[in-house]
């Protein structure tokens, strides 16, 4: 059979027409994505310690053995799904800012979708920050991740500043300041820390991000 084969990049999403996929590819790639959102919810539900691939076979409705076939250990297993969940949340982050509009509409958009999607995953989350960065291809494709994330929100800036709606602030400089700030509301927000309701939390950081917190100075 043949079919649009999508592929993912940083940045973007392609498609290759008429490339060949086999029924077996279509089967591993279904097992693969089921076995990776498996090991998701026995993570968040009984702990990475009882995380075994035993019980993340059976969550997936598949043989252990079956797991071996695409995965070599269970450390591998939470690696990928990790990080598929990373680009699944990248490119929702991404869609959403090309979506366009207003910048504080995009802005309110992206925060929704950005916190949003933690509080959908928190469990798992939760445990993901608490473990340790781990090997030097784990840090570096942290590393990349957030270079990713700093430039999409760096597209974002630099469009309303080009349609006159920010100051024309180094958009880069900018998107790392927002990225920052969003990350440690995530972190309160995975860790139990914070309560607000995610409109709630979404406003106080549009308002924070569009107005500023410095009251006007007076003329003498």
């Amino acid at each position: 059979m043949t079919a649009d084969r999508p592929v993912l990049y940083p940045d973007r999403v392609v498609r290759i027409v008429n490339h060949p996929v086999t029924k077996e590819q279509v089967v591993g790639e279904f097992r693969c994505r089921a076995i990776q959102e498996a090991a998701m919810r026995v993570v968040g539900r009984k702990g990475l310690a009882n995380a075994t691939v035993q019980e993340i076979a059976s969550e997936a409705g598949v043989a252990k053995g079956t797991v071996y076939l695409y995965f070599r250990s269970r450390e591998e297993i939470i690696e990928k799904a990790t990080q598929t969940a990373v680009d699944e949340l990248l490119a929702r982050i991404l869609e959403a800012i090309r979506a366009g509009g207003p910048f504080r509409e995009v802005l309110e958009r992206v925060l929704t979708t950005h916190i949003g999607y933690f509080d959908e995953h928190q469990d798992f989350f939760r445990l993901y920050f608490a473990m340790a960065d781990g090997s030097e291809e784990s840090r570096r494709r942290r590393l990349e991740n957030r270079r990713r994330h700093v430039a999409q929100l760096a597209e974002m800036v630099a469009a309303a500043a080009k349609r006159g709606e920010v100051r024309a602030a180094e958009p880069e400089r900018v998107a790392v300041a927002v990225a920052g700030v969003v990350r440690e509301v995530v972190f309160r927000r995975v860790d139990g820390k914070s309560s607000y309701p995610l409109a709630d939390e979404v406003e106080f950081l549009a308002d924070l991000f569009c107005d500023g917190i410095c009251a006007p100075r007076r003329r003498r």
